[in-house]
């Protein structure tokens, strides 16, 4: 990290994402879904300490990790010392339309 204490937060989309994730994967397999939220998470705190590491997305100022195993896509933005998780979504659904990613 380059001395900066920043913070994570999720959008109103991002949280909603967590939670059809949530209700999907737990009933199916509390496990895999543990697994699935570790990885998240992983790939989040990774943007945390190197607000540079996701690639450039379509959308100017945006940002995307792309957690491979699961196969999720998570655009971010920096907004001052918060990282705002944008969306949590399946690579292999519908691709995610950039104008629908809300930036502060």
């Amino acid at each position: 990290m380059d001395g900066e204490s920043r913070r994570v937060a999720f959008a109103p989309a991002a949280r909603q994402d967590l939670a059809d994730i949530r209700a999907y994967l737990g009933p199916r397999s509390p496990q895999g879904y543990a697994s699935v939220v570790r990885a998240i998470e992983r790939r989040i705190l990774l943007a945390r300490d190197n607000p540079a590491i996701g690639r450039p997305a379509v959308k100017e100022g945006v940002r995307e990790l792309v957690e491979p195993r699961y196969g999720y896509v998570i655009p971010y933005v920096v907004h001052r010392n918060t990282i705002l998780v944008l969306r949590i979504y399946r690579a292999v659904r519908a691709p995610l339309d950039p104008d629908t990613l809300e930036k502060p």
